[in-house]
Formats: C-alpha cells, structure tokens, sequence
C-alpha cells in the first residue's frame, strides 16, 4: 500500500509542479503586458499635456495678438474676441467627446 501512495504522489507532484511552473510564466506574461500597456498610456498621457499646454499657448496668444495689434473698428474687435471664445469651448468638447467614447474605450 505504501509503494503505490508513493508512486501515485510522485505522479501527482510532478504535475502539481509542472502545473505551478505554468501558471507562474503566464501570470509573468500576463504582468508583463500589463506593464507595458501601463508604460504606453503613461506616455500618452504627458504627451497629450504636453500638447495641450502648447495648443492653449498658441490659443491664447493668437486672439490677444489679433485684438492688440489688428486696425479694426471695437466691433470687428468684439467679434474676433468672441468667435475665438466660442472656439475655445466647443472644439475641445468635441474633442473630449470623441476621446471618452464609450467604443473607443472598449476598444483600449
């Protein structure tokens, strides 16, 4: 009885180990691919600062520059100043629209 608990144990404790070593490289795997999906996002994301800061820059330049130094009449003015303004509101609403997407989330 004893040699065949023997055996039986040697069996199964070869596979319980082949079995762990699996598990531990696909749970490596899976770490891994964790990790650089976490490194690009990251990266994105100052990326997406960076150009933000940059565009609101140049946003806010371009209006004040026009208002300054443009010979237009105060009404010519007024109009430029609040297309840009309305500018300023809806471009980036759409473009958080479409970044936040619910599909293009899914597929991320």
């Amino acid at each position: 009885m004893n040699y065949w608990s023997e055996v039986l144990w040697r069996l199964l404790d070869s596979k319980l180990k082949t079995s762990l070593y699996l598990a531990k490289i696909q749970a490596a795997i899976v770490y891994l691919k964790f990790i650089k999906s976490a490194r690009h996002l990251t990266m994105l994301f100052f990326l997406l600062a960076v150009c933000a800061v940059v565009l609101a820059c140049g946003f806010l330049l371009v209006p004040v520059a026009l208002c300054l130094f443009m010979p237009w009449a105060p009404l010519t003015k007024a109009i430029v100043a609040a297309s840009f303004g309305a500018a300023y509101i809806i471009i980036p609403s759409i473009v958080v629209l479409v970044m936040f997407s619910q599909k293009r989330w899914l597929r991320a």
